[in-house]
């Protein structure tokens, strides 16, 4: 049966969207996608048809295909941080998320805030020391330019979808980064709305910018959150540090 009534276990309809699974439960369970419950364990299963209207046009409360998929998550969103703990919580929460999901992780930021996030991470994650190994989380370091950030990114997202990434997150402390320190805010602020676009052509990418609320002044602080088109879709307790 090969036609849009062909029904699809979770983990077919997974691959289909290029979600997670966890992602397909959330969405059945708010009555955002149709599903079948079969058998004795009443197993979830997905009409394909279902499945490729929903990217076509999802149902209410989803904002666009895209955003949809990303991750079983948010897209491109913006957090910021009043201290160095905050930043580690927020830094760790999201990647451990991303690795419960087998999403891909990449963290961005300087050697001693890695450190501290990584020691973090270790404390709830089990698998750490076999996820840095397998690259199913990767440490970058911000780049000095716009450009040369831009085509880092795209060039290790690129790496893990060769390597069988489904979903990709990547979080980066855009402060507390070299990118900064050589950037005008303008040109952070360009940085991100080109992230903006560039998260929304690629569906299975989620990520997640942290600022230092200390370093901006109250305009600064609105246009980040501008530049970042998911970011109310989310908590604020997952904004906020």
């Amino acid at each position: 049966m090969a036609g849009e009534s062909e029904l699809l276990d979770i983990k077919q309809a997974a691959a289909l969207l290029q979600v997670s699974e966890a992602s397909l439960r959330r969405w059945t369970n708010a009555g955002r996608l149709a599903s079948f419950r079969v058998g004795g364990r009443r197993e979830r299963r997905f009409r394909r048809g279902d499945l490729l209207a929903f990217l076509d046009a999802p149902p209410a409360g989803a904002s666009a295909p895209a955003a949809a998929a990303r991750s079983g998550g948010p897209g491109h969103v913006c957090g910021v941080y009043t201290s160095d703990q905050a930043r580690t919580r927020q830094v760790a929460r999201f990647i451990a998320d991303g690795l419960r999901e087998s999403s891909h992780c990449f963290m961005a930021a300087e050697p001693e805030a890695s450190r501290r996030i990584l020691l973090e991470l270790g404390r709830g994650v089990t698998t750490l020391k076999a996820d840095l190994k397998a690259e199913r989380l990767v440490v970058l370091r911000y780049q000095k330019t716009v450009a040369a950030q831009l085509a880092m990114l795209t060039t290790k997202f690129a790496e893990a979808i060769q390597r069988g990434a489904h979903t990709v997150r990547m979080v980066g402390d855009v402060s507390g980064s070299m990118l900064a320190r050589h950037s005008s805010f303008d040109e952070l602020a360009a940085y991100e709305t080109e992230l903006d676009r560039w998260s929304r052509r690629h569906a299975n990418v989620a990520i997640f910018c942290l600022y230092d609320a200390r370093e901006l002044s109250g305009v600064e602080l609105a246009e980040t959150f501008q530049a970042h088109g998911d970011t109310f879709s989310i908590s604020v307790e997952q904004l906020l540090g």
